[in-house]
């Protein structure tokens, strides 16, 4: 389960006419006066459709510097980057995002000793593919954490931070988790879904209904980074902007009172993406995992 192309995570341009319908809102309106039925198949087939978005000048030249691997993954390409020695830690992009979003990280991780590795997922960036699903990239993170070991520390973003307590809960094992921005169940993805494309309740009904076919009636209970948080022995940082208008800062709290053993850093100011930027962002989880690598170091 995801966002959908519609949702594109990135900040808007311009926080003008924000109130207006936009055209993919007109046009689900408009289908589903016709036809309830067949906005809801479509609204489900956007559930699982990316997006390649293109790299700034500053991401490739990061990317540039990295071993690239190319790895066949569920019948799709999938694009591996890494940098650096020592030990090891993984990047995991959000929703249409991609490897070229999580670079800022890399230099200043790098330089710290650490091993870096980031991947496009199934459908994203230069991996092919448009569209996959929680599954698919649970399933590459687990593959990436079984063959770095369980000193690896994640740092993710968004939806990849779903993946990746997914992946855990279901035997994965890392040695941190940073989630940024990361949203608390799969229900808040519907309720931003829904709301980006305009779906009143009668198509929202039937999206939930084609899903629960494919994930199971328990979906909304199952899928929850509060119920992964709590079975996960492991450290973790949470960082959420107060001013997130994609993933409302109240998931950031949620998660952190469900996690006993996690932290809590609210940022204001810098949205959903330039977040993942920030200097003081960049700073705070290098303390983080600098204190973990210092104790892991001593043992």
């Amino acid at each position: 389960m995801s966002l959908s192309t519609a949702q594109a995570i990135s900040e808007p341009r311009s926080r003008k006419n924000t109130h207006k319908s936009t055209p993919v809102q007109r046009a689900f309106s408009t289908l589903t006066r016709v036809s309830p039925s067949l906005a809801g198949r479509l609204a489900n087939y956007f559930w699982y459709r990316t997006q390649h978005r293109s790299v700034t000048a500053d991401e490739q030249r990061v990317l540039d510097q990295a071993s690239v691997e190319v790895r066949r993954y569920g019948g799709k390409s999938v694009r591996v980057y890494r940098w650096g020695e020592g030990q090891p830690v993984l990047l995991t992009h959000g929703w249409n995002g991609d490897a070229g979003q999580m670079t800022f990280l890399v230099e200043a991780l790098v330089g710290q000793g650490f091993q870096v590795t980031a991947f496009d997922a199934p459908g994203h960036g230069r991996s092919s593919g448009s569209s996959t699903d929680i599954f698919e990239i649970s399933g590459f993170i687990t593959q990436l954490l079984q063959e770095s070991g369980d000193d690896t520390a994640v740092i993710a973003h968004s939806f990849g931070g779903m993946c990746t307590l997914h992946a855990i809960s279901n035997g994965a094992r890392a040695s941190a988790v940073v989630c940024i921005s990361t949203p608390k169940d799969v229900t808040t993805l519907l309720q931003q879904f829904s709301s980006l494309l305009g779906l009143n309740e009668v198509v929202v009904g039937q999206l939930k209904r084609r899903l629960e076919q494919r994930f199971g009636e328990d979906m909304w209970s199952r899928f929850s980074m509060q119920e992964w948080v709590r079975l996960a022995d492991l450290p973790g940082l949470i960082i959420h902007d107060s001013r997130d208008r994609y993933i409302p800062v109240s998931n950031g709290r949620a998660v952190h009172a469900a996690w006993a053993d996690s932290e809590l850093q609210i940022t204001r100011g810098l949205g959903h993406m330039r977040i993942l930027q920030d200097a003081e962002v960049i700073s705070s989880i290098k303390r983080f995992l600098g204190r973990l690598k210092s104790v892991n170091e001593e043992q």
